[in-house]
C-alpha cells in the first residue's frame, strides 16, 4: 500500500478576499507540511540553506537559487536538513488563474508546470533580483487578483523561458515617461489614445513595447492607472462612485465596477467601507 497523503485545499488557507496564499517560512528538517496533494497550482522558490523535496516517490536535494512548480496532482513535501534550515517563499493560487492567464498570453508556448524541468529551475542573479521584488509586493497589501496575474504573466521570463528579465527593467525613456504621466486623469480619462499622444508614437507601436516591456496591453495600463486614481479617491474623500467612476472617463458604470473589482478584488463600496473603518 502507497504512502497516505493529505489532500491540501486553498480555501483553508485564504482569508477574506485573499487572490492566493503567500509565505515566506523557515523549515528545519521536523517542520514542513506533511506529504500531500492539493486542489491547486502552487510555485516555490528557496531564498536560503538547504534541504529536501519529496516529490511524486522521489527525493531531491534542494537550494537557494532553485524554483519549483508543482501541480494539483502532484505529491510532494519539503524539508530542512538536520544541519541546515531551509527558507522557501510559497505562492499558492487557484489553477485556472494560470489557465486564464496563460490561455490569453502564453497559449502558444508550452506550460512550464508540465516541462521536465518543472523541479528545481535555476534562478540566476537577475532574475533572483525580479523574484525578491515580487516577493515583497505579493507579501504586503491584499493578495489581489492583479497582483498574482502579474506574478504570473512573469513568470515565463523568471524561469528564463520568455524575454530576457533584464530587458523588462531597461524600457525606453519615451514609453517609461508616458506611463509615468498616465498617472494624471487629465491623461488616463482620455483611454489609450491619450497614451499613444503622450509616447508620441503610433497607436500600434505603443501595443507593441507596452505588451514587450511591461507584459500588459495599452488598455490594461490605462485601466491600472483608472484603478489607482479610483481606489485613491474612495480612501480619501466622499465623492460619489458615479462621479469618480466619469473622472476616470468611464461613462459606463456596471464596467467602472467590473474593472474596479478585477483589480482590487472588491466593490467599491466595499473598498471605501473598508478604508473609512466601518464595519
Amino acid at each position: 500500500m502507497g504512502e497516505r497523503c493529505a489532500h491540501f485545499r486553498l480555501a483553508d488557507y485564504l482569508r477574506g478576499d485573499d487572490a492566493y496564499h503567500f509565505a515566506d517560512a523557515q523549515l528545519t528538517a521536523r517542520s514542513g507540511a506533511r506529504y500531500h496533494d492539493h486542489d491547486f497550482h502552487e510555485i516555490f522558490w528557496v531564498t536560503a540553506g538547504a534541504g529536501r523535496h519529496r516529490c511524486n516517490g522521489r527525493t531531491e536535494a534542494i537550494v537557494a537559487g532553485q524554483m519549483l512548480l508543482m501541480r494539483p496532482k502532484d505529491r510532494h513535501c519539503v524539508q530542512g536538513t538536520a544541519r541546515e534550515r531551509l527558507r522557501i517563499v510559497n505562492v499558492a493560487f487557484p489553477s485556472r488563474r494560470w489557465s486564464e492567464v496563460r490561455r490569453k498570453y502564453f497559449a502558444d508556448h508550452p506550460d512550464p508546470f508540465e516541462s521536465s524541468e518543472r523541479h528545481a529551475w535555476r534562478i540566476d542573479e537577475v532574475r533572483g533580483r525580479a523574484l525578491h521584488r515580487w516577493s515583497e509586493r505579493l507579501g504586503s497589501g491584499g493578495r489581489t487578483p492583479r497582483l498574482i496575474d502579474g506574478f504570473l504573466m512573469d513568470l515565463p521570463d523568471l524561469l528564463g523561458a520568455g524575454a530576457a528579465t533584464e530587458e523588462r527593467e531597461m524600457a525606453p525613456a519615451w514609453l517609461t515617461e508616458a506611463r509615468q504621466a498616465l498617472a494624471a486623469p487629465e491623461n488616463f480619462s482620455g483611454g489609450t489614445p491619450a497614451l499613444a499622444r503622450l509616447a508620441g508614437r503610433s497607436p500600434s507601436h505603443v501595443a507593441r513595447a507596452t505588451v514587450r516591456w511591461f507584459g500588459v496591453t495599452p488598455t490594461e495600463l490605462v485601466n491600472d492607472a483608472r484603478m489607482e486614481f479610483s481606489a485613491r479617491q474612495l480612501a480619501t474623500t466622499r465623492q460619489p462612485i458615479v462621479e469618480i467612476a466619469l473622472d476616470c472617463g468611464l461613462n459606463n458604470l456596471s464596467h467602472f465596477y467590473a474593472l474596479f473589482r478585477r483589480r482590487h478584488g472588491i466593490s467599491p463600496r466595499r473598498y471605501r467601507l473598508r478604508a473609512h473603518g466601518i464595519v
